[in-house]
């Protein structure tokens, strides 16, 4: 009898331990969920807000923010790098769940995204690359952007002719799409880059730069212009405007209202390449989220947004976003 009471004893010892066993680990298997973190509050660094297009970026994530409720900051670096580290820091300090930032320069933000990571807040590069160890970038395929644009001016040129190139910041978005562009010139000979110079982005800056580049390349010396970004190419083109230089036609990057309402026009103002912000906004919050609730994402390839080239031929179908 005692025998049989220590084998019967035994038995619920070890159906015990078995669905002990069984409670841990259906535990363990969610233990991702119970370490997840919540998306509550968002910050945005951005170059500027004085360009339509980063006003769009704020618009996505205000409408990001309705869609999963959660609380956002937005402020303007105002193409200052200073201002731009001192953002990032208070955002640090106000423990926010996530970083989005559109660096005003690669390089000199790099120890604002150390300290972000040293405080366990996952920091998203949007637009622009930034050094220091982003936790993911995403952006436009701003190489294609500055490709696409090459192949329009080629085309119309057939392939001979003067080619002025309006640079602008030492950013990777702007720097990728001036090097796809002389990608694609470098197939072309008879092509020549008679200039090459900074609208430092803006209109304003871009108009009195291109006045110079007038000055030097007198009429019938400029067949084509490629600005780096819209407000480039505008600025460089209401320039030429002005001192009624209409040998040459202009294109540019962004796919702006501006932009698209001069192509309209099908006159010197003639093709744009279209970004989408709010793909990339919805992009990073994707990505953030993954992140928070324990996701591995890339941190090394940019995640990238298609482009869309614009001009006379399909201007009506598009809506730009900005």
């Amino acid at each position: 009898m005692k025998k049989k009471l220590l084998t019967l004893l035994s038995v619920l010892i070890l159906v015990a331990g078995l669905v002990g066993c069984g409670s841990k680990e259906e535990n363990t298997g969610g233990s991702e969920s119970s370490t997840s973190k919540e998306l509550k509050k968002v910050a945005m660094t951005v170059m500027t807000l004085d360009n339509p297009y980063f006003v769009a970026y704020k618009n996505a994530l205000e409408e990001e923010a309705k869609k999963y409720g959660f609380e956002i900051i937005v402020e303007s670096a105002n193409l200052d790098l200073n201002t731009q580290i001192s953002q990032v820091e208070n955002f640090i300090t106000q423990n926010v769940d996530l970083i989005l930032l559109n660096a005003v320069d690669k390089k000199g933000i790099a120890g604002a995204v150390e300290q972000a990571k040293a405080a366990g807040i996952p920091i998203i590069a949007v637009d622009a690359a930034a050094d220091g160890g982003t936790t993911a970038t995403v952006m436009s395929d701003n190489y294609e952007a500055g490709k696409l644009a090459g192949e329009y001016i080629v085309k119309r040129l057939n392939g001979k002719g003067n080619v002025v190139i309006m640079n602008g910041l030492p950013m990777s978005s702007i720097m990728d799409r001036v090097q796809g562009f002389k990608d694609v010139l470098k197939n072309y000979p008879d092509i020549k880059i008679v200039a090459e110079q900074n609208g430092k982005n803006n209109r304003a800056d871009s108009t009195n730069v291109f006045e110079g580049v007038l000055a030097a390349h007198g009429k019938g010396k400029i067949d084509a212009v490629f600005g780096a970004n819209d407000p480039i190419a505008i600025g460089s083109y209401l320039a030429a405007k002005a001192a009624n230089r209409t040998e040459m036609f202009f294109a540019g990057v962004d796919g702006s209202q501006d932009a698209v309402n001069l192509i309209k026009e099908n006159g010197p103002f003639a093709y744009t390449s279209a970004q989408h912000p709010s793909l990339q906004v919805e992009k990073a919050i994707e990505l953030a989220k993954k992140i928070l609730a324990g996701e591995k994402v890339d941190s090394e390839k940019p995640y990238l947004v298609p482009v869309d080239p614009i001009s006379i031929d399909n201007v009506d179908e598009f809506k730009p976003e900005f």
